[in-house]
This record gives structure tokens, C-alpha cells and sequence, in this order.
């Protein structure tokens, strides 16, 4: 009965494939069907295409049966195979010429001509070719021809959108057969390898092919030919391997472990196996967080390994249909239309360089000048390779470090939570090798591999370090190669080679004595050595100092945030969503900025004016070193690529300076006294400099928030405006408008 019901479901596949059609319109707007699965099948029938995707999506809306779709989430593994009898019986003839041969070709049309020749011999003979002679159908199983030898797809099964998502804990024995989709991150990637799945054999004294179907990793090879071989030769013959008749698919494993957000408590997160075929394999890499969909089986065990591993227990994995990656990495993320329309609206309106930082933790309250740097080493600058192979590093590395309390961690949390590839980790729970790499044994070949830490599986991505001062010295000195060479060099157990790690890190640390104290030197409570410092693009210094008016105002927001469950409503634009946020952040890493050779002889006056600084200090605040000068241009290209521009300007510049001097002024005993100079005196100061600078008598609207727009406010700049024209430091032009400009000379004169 059941293979009835096979059959018939059979027919109704076959049906599907044959007749299901999709809607489309063409060049004047007017809908037209086209065949769906056909057309994937002329592909493949042209040697165009090696996948057949089927979604049961469409099976469920074409199929009369309303328990097809159910029978086949049930028993997905048989009706894998159901579905490639069925495209092999609709599979149309090649549209094309001239299409490739292969070595299956030349098997086919030797074992044609070995029929042929055959058959003629035994006419000769008077004989005819019963059942079980060779080279006929209805002969010998291992003598006959398999259908997968030939089969140049593998099926591959989308699941119903509105299909339940399970926990991988969930995913018990009921499930073993079945179409199966959870979440899960990428914990071990193992290397690609070619699985034997048709083992064909030469028999060495009639020359005939035999093949044997493998279904598992491993399998017992044939010893002898099948009878009906053996009447023709006597018996004596002898089977020998042929790997080049043979078919193998690619293959790889990896482990995915369970989404910490769905670990129950006081447990310890799962793992599955997962096994990935042909196009499916080099989908996955460590670290990504993934929706997976496919097969639940238990690992089969033949030959030598049935007879150790038997047993009432067995080992169990996933086949998988298809692969769904939860976060897109910024190169492969396409922006929809919406998106771009979005985007092109929050630059009209002008401040977005504030309004992105503020977007950042919004629960949090203040920081904006720590969220801004923040931002800038998300966006990152512009890596160069030069010539000769030398490569400078476009990455930002932060490091923040302030007293307990101060939200270090929740800011971490927040940029790890927006990046797309991001690793979180704390200094105590790191070593070494579990940062960097580590040697393992391979379950699948016994041998010795490398298998990344979490810098390496943060590559092209943002690796957050909580508690970097809890770090050992020995494991804290595997992160210098990594930050500045951005490679992990390996010489261990025989395996030398060098890994990619080109990640951002965000670092954040405790001063030496738990707080800061103000009555030792800064280099007493950094206890940092100089060789890391010089390192970090940025080092944040954040002192929590008592302040009445922002005590006061923290609490409050701290009160709203807990009795509305979301942060007070903002004076000015409402933050941005994570989505947009991301998605402004990978339209601005497609520029790729320069600096002008106008901006050198500023940059480097300014580098040499802060090496003077240092010098001339009796206790030196920091280590200003050519990396410094490198941390400029890198926070520069930065400001240029959230502006969409091409090359860096003098405001860039400007304001990459003022976040390094405010990240260094909690350094100093007068830290308040630095950071009490209000947004008016600086637009002030900065619009002095720049007219001394350029030696300019007359500022339009347009010139001001050209070189202040990045760093202020306009409402701020207009306010600059007003209050010094009304001390006569300078005249406004067009003062009735919202956009004013100011003229030096007039004011002078």
C-alpha cells in the first residue's frame, strides 16, 4: 500500500514540475506565465544550473492533495528521492549544442557500446538476453547503471514560510526524518573534502563496470563481481577501483551551537552537526548567526565502524536544504528602495553625524562625543595595499576606560548587538589561544587542524574585549600582531601559516585601582604598557565626576528608561532603528576617501605641534607615535564616508582632532574645566582659526556648514552667529533669513 501512495505522490511531483508557472510581466507591463520548474530544468539540462530548488510554498498552493506538502515534511528523505525520479522522468532534452562531455558521458557511451556488442553475441549464439545478463535492464543491482551516477543536480527542498522555527533543544527523535528549521551560530567550519557517493569498479577480465551506491561517510568496498560477471569469466576476476569513474560531491561539516538568547537557565548551550553538499558547502563561516533548514537523520554506520559502534545509542546530524544568513555582512547587504529613499532624506536634513552617534544605546545617557568615536570605528576607514605588498590598515581600534559604572559594557553590547559580524568576549574568560587559534583534532580525519578564536572569527567584522585590564600579560600580548599586522601567525604542532584577522577591536578596561585616582599619574592608572596604547586609534578616558545638574538629569533619564521600558522622547530627530542604522553604515563604506595633497602640510603641522605638546609636558598624557598621525587620516576618511564623499576636507580633520583632545582631556586634573566650554565659544574659536588659517573676510551660510557642519549643530552656529555680531565681532549678512552669513571686514572697520 505504501508504495501506492508512493507512486501516486510520484505522479502528483511529476504533475507539479511538469505544469506549476510563476507571474510575470514583461517590458509593457503585461503579466505572463512562465513555466517555474521547467525552465530550472532546461538549465540543467544545458549544464547551466546544478541545483533544483523545489518550495513547498508552491507545492502547497499547486497541489490538489492538501497532505502532500505534510507527508513530505514528515519523510523529507524519501521524497528527496521521489522528487529526482521526477525530474529525471520531466528532465527536457538539451536546447544547446556542443555542451561539455564529461567522464559520465564517456561511461554511458562505453556501456552503450558494451550492450551492443553483447547483444550481437549472443544472437551469434542463438541466446537471448535474459534478465539477469549483463549490460541489460533487470540484471545484477550492483551491474546496473545507478540513476545518481548520471544525475547532474541535487534537489534541493525550501521550506513553507509559515513553517514553525524550533529551538535546537527542541529537535528531538520525533523529528528524525523530518524537514527541520532552527537558529543557530557557526562554532566549527571543517575543511571542503570530496565524498564518494558512487564507487564504480573494473572487472579485470570482461572489462565491465560495476558499480556500488555509498550512502554514508564510509562503506565496505566490493570484493567480488556479481554471479552473472562471474559465469562469464570463470570466477577468477578480480575488482579494481576506478576514482576516475567514480562520483564525488563536495562535502563538509560544521558544528552550529545553540542562540544564547534561546539557552535556558542555568544550562549550557547545545550543538548539532551539520552536513553541507555541493553548492551548499564554503556557505557558512565561524561566527555567523544563521537560520538552517534540513534533514534530521541519525549517523549511519557501516562497515569496520558498525561493528565497534554498535550499539542502542546513535550520533545524530542535520542534512542541509537550505542556508539563511541572520545578519549580512556590509559587502553583500543590498539596500532596498525604501532604504535609499530613507538615507537620501536624513542627509537633506542635515546634522546626521549627531543624529547616527545618538542612535547608538540610546537608553544610555550622554556620552555623545564617546558614542561618535564609537561610530567612526564602526564605519572604519580605508585599508591600502601598496605596491610592494604593504599593507596600512583602514580599521579603527577604541579602548574606553572609566570607572565602574559608566556603561562600558552596555555600549560594547550595543555595537556588537548593530554590527553584522561581531564577536563579544571578556578578558578573564579569553586566553590566548581561544583569541587568536588553537590546534585541534579533526573527528572526521583524526588529523591536526587550526581552528580559529574570536578575533579570527570576527574577521571583516567588530571583536568587543570587556574587562580588557582582567587580561593575563601573556595572553594580552597575542592581541599586538593582531591590532596593528591584522594576521595571526601559527607555528604549532607542524602547522605553520599565517590567519587573516581583520577586525575592529573595542576594548574596554578598569583603571588600575578600580577607579581612577586623581593623586597618581595617568600612567599609573592606565597601567597599559606603551606598545598597546599606541595601538588603539582612540583611548577614552571616562571619569565619573559628581555633578549636581548631571546627576540630576541622569537619574531622571535612568527613571524613564525603567518606568517606560524605552528612553525619554529626544529634543530634536528620533534615533534610528539598528536596520537603518546598519543600513546607513554599509552605504557609507562603499566610498573610499583620499586626502587631498592641500590637507598635508595641516595634518602634518598639527602632528608635529602634539609630539611638541608632549615633549614640552612633565608627566606625559600619552604616547604620540606615527600611528597617531595614521589614527588622523583613519578618523578622517571616516567623517568623509558618513558624509558620501570622496575625499577628506579641513572639517574632517578638524573634528578627528577635536575627539582625540576630548578623549585626552579626562587625562588632565582640569578635565571639567575642559569639557565645560560650551558649543557657542567653539564654533567661536573654530571659525577664528579657520579665517586666520585661509586669511577669509566673508562666510556664506553654505562656507559655515561646510567646515562646521560635521562638528555642530546649525541651530548652534546660528546662534554663534548672533551672539558675537551682537558684541560687533563680526557683521551678519542676510540676518532676516535662516541661513546667515557673516562679513569680518565690515565688523573690523
Amino acid at each position: 500500500m505504501a508504495g501506492l501512495d508512493f507512486r501516486g505522490d510520484r505522479v502528483a511531483l511529476e504533475d507539479f514540475l511538469d505544469n506549476y508557472q510563476v507571474v510575470e510581466q514583461d517590458d509593457s507591463g503585461k503579466a505572463i506565465f512562465k513555466p517555474k520548474y521547467m525552465a530550472q530544468l532546461q538549465e540543467i539540462a544545458n549544464r547551466q544550473r546544478t541545483t533544483l530548488e523545489v518550495s513547498l510554498d508552491d507545492l502547497e498552493e499547486y497541489s490538489k492533495d492538501p497532505e502532500l506538502v505534510t507527508r513530505l515534511e514528515r519523510n523529507t528523505q524519501q521524497y528527496l528521492a521521489l522528487l529526482a525520479e521526477a525530474a529525471d522522468n520531466k528532465m527536457p532534452a538539451p536546447s544547446e549544442d556542443d555542451l561539455p562531455e564529461d567522464v559520465f558521458d564517456v561511461l554511458l557511451d562505453q556501456r552503450k557500446r558494451a550492450q551492443e556488442l553483447t547483444r550481437a553475441q549472443m544472437e551469434v549464439e542463438g541466446r537471448a538476453g535474459g534478465p539477469g545478463a549483463p549490460g541489460t535492464e533487470g540484471g545484477d543491482p550492483h551491474f546496473a547503471l545507478p540513476p545518481s551516477l548520471l544525475r547532474r543536480y541535487e534537489v534541493l527542498i525550501t521550506p513553507r514560510s509559515k513553517a514553525p522555527r524550533r529551538k535546537l533543544r527542541d529537535i528531538s527523535a520525533d523529528c528524525i526524518g523530518s524537514l527541520v528549521t532552527f537558529r543557530g551560530i557557526v562554532t566549527q567550519v571543517s575543511d571542503v573534502r570530496p565524498l564518494l557517493t558512487v564507487a564504480t569498479y573494473l572487472d579485470d577480465q570482461t572489462g565491465f563496470e560495476i558499480y556500488q551506491e555509498v550512502t554514508g561517510k564510509s562503506f565496505n568496498p566490493l570484493q567480488e563481481a556479481p554471479e552473472e560477471v562471474k559465469k562469464m569469466n570463470g570466477g577468477k576476476s578480480e575488482l579494481f577501483m576506478q576514482v576516475r569513474g567514480s562520483k564525488f560531491v563536495k562535502y563538509q561539516e560544521c558544528k552550529i551551537q545553540e542562540s544564547p538568547d534561546e539557552v535556558p537557565q542555568g544550562s549550557t548551550p547545545r550543538t548539532l552537526m551539520v552536513h553541507l553538499r555541493g553548492s551548499l558547502t564554503r556557505s557558512l563561516k565561524a561566527g555567523d548567526s544563521v537560520t538552517l533548514s534540513g534533514i534530521f537523520l541519525p549517523e549511519p554506520y557501516t562497515g569496520a565502524r558498525a561493528m565497534l559502534r554498535a550499539s542502542l545509542l546513535t550520533a545524530t546530524y542535520m542534512e542541509v536544504m537550505t542556508v539563511r544568513q541572520n545578519k549580512q555582512s556590509y559587502q553583500e547587504m543590498a539596500l532596498s528602495e525604501e532604504q535609499r529613499a530613507a538615507i537620501e532624506r536624513m542627509t537633506e536634513e542635515g546634522d546626521i553625524y549627531s543624529r547616527l552617534a545618538s542612535s547608538i544605546a540610546p537608553e544610555i545617557y550622554g556620552h555623545e562625543d564617546v558614542k561618535k568615536a564609537l561610530l567612526l570605528a564602526m564605519v572604519g576607514g580605508v585599508t591600502k595595499v601598496l605596491p610592494d605588498g604593504m599593507k596600512l590598515r583602514g580599521d579603527i581600534h577604541a579602548c574606553l576606560m572609566g570607572d565602574p559604572g559608566v556603561a562600558k559594557s552596555q555600549l560594547l553590547r550595543y555595537v556588537a548587538h548593530i554590527s553584522p559580524r561581531a564577536v563579544y568576549t571578556t578578558g578573564k574568560g579569553s586566553s590566548g589561544v581561544g583569541l587568536t587559534a588553537a590546534v585541534m583534532k579533526d573527528p572526521t580525519t583524526n588529523e591536526m587542524v587550526l581552528e580559529g578564536g574570536a578575533l579570527v572569527m570576527a574577521d571583516k567584522g567588530i571583536c568587543c574585549i570587556d574587562e580588557f585590564d582582567k587580561m593575563e600579560e601573556g595572553d594580552r600580548t597575542a592581541i599586538h600582531e593582531v591590532m596593528e599586522q591584522q594576521t595571526v601567525s601559527i607555528a604549532k604542532a607542524g602547522i605553520t601559516t599565517t590567519l587573516n584577522t581583520r577586525t575592529t577591536v573595542l576594548a574596554a578596561a578598569n583603571p588600575a585601582f578600580g577607579r581612577y585616582d586623581v593623586r597618581r599619574s595617568p600612567a599609573e592608572n592606565i597601567n597599559l604598557p606603551a606598545a598597546l596604547l599606541s595601538r588603539f586609534d582612540i583611548l577614552w578616558l571616562i571619569l565619573d565626576r559628581p555633578s549636581m545638574e548631571q546627576d540630576l538629569s541622569l537619574a531622571q533619564h535612568v527613571l524613564t528608561v525603567h518606568r517606560e521600558g524605552r528612553p525619554p522622547p529626544p529634543t530634536g530627530a528620533a534615533p534610528l532603528a539598528p536596520e537603518m542604522l546598519r543600513a546607513y553604515i554599509a552605504a557609507a563604506k562603499q566610498h573610499e576617501p583620499f586626502v587631498p595633497e592641500s590637507l598635508t602640510d595641516y595634518v602634518a603641522a598639527v602632528y608635529a605641534e602634539m609630539r611638541a605638546e608632549e615633549a614640552a609636558a612633565d608627566v606625559p598624557h600619552s604616547y604620540t607615535t606615527a600611528r597617531t598621525l595614521l589614527s588622523i587620516l583613519r578618523l578622517s576618511q571616516a567623517l568623509a564616508r558618513l558624509r558620501f564623499a570622496d575625499s577628506v576636507e579641513q572639517s574632517d580633520v578638524d573634528e578627528s582632532l577635536r575627539l582625540m583632545k576630548m578623549s585626552k582631556a579626562s587625562l588632565y586634573d582640569d578635565a571639567g574645566a575642559e569639557r565645560a566650554v560650551d558649543p557657542i565659544s567653539q564654533v567661536f574659536s573654530r571659525i577664528r582659526q579657520h579665517a586666520e588659517r585661509t586669511k577669509r573676510d566673508h562666510y556664506s551660510w553654505a562656507d559655515l556648514l561646510d567646515f562646521l557642519g560635521t562638528s555642530f549643530k546649525p541651530e548652534q552656529i546660528r546662534q554663534c552667529l548672533v551672539d558675537y555680531a551682537s558684541i560687533n565681532v563680526w557683521q551678519l549678512t542676510a540676518a532676516d533669513s535662516d541661513a546667515p552669513g557673516i562679513d569680518l571686514a565690515v565688523a573690523a572697520a
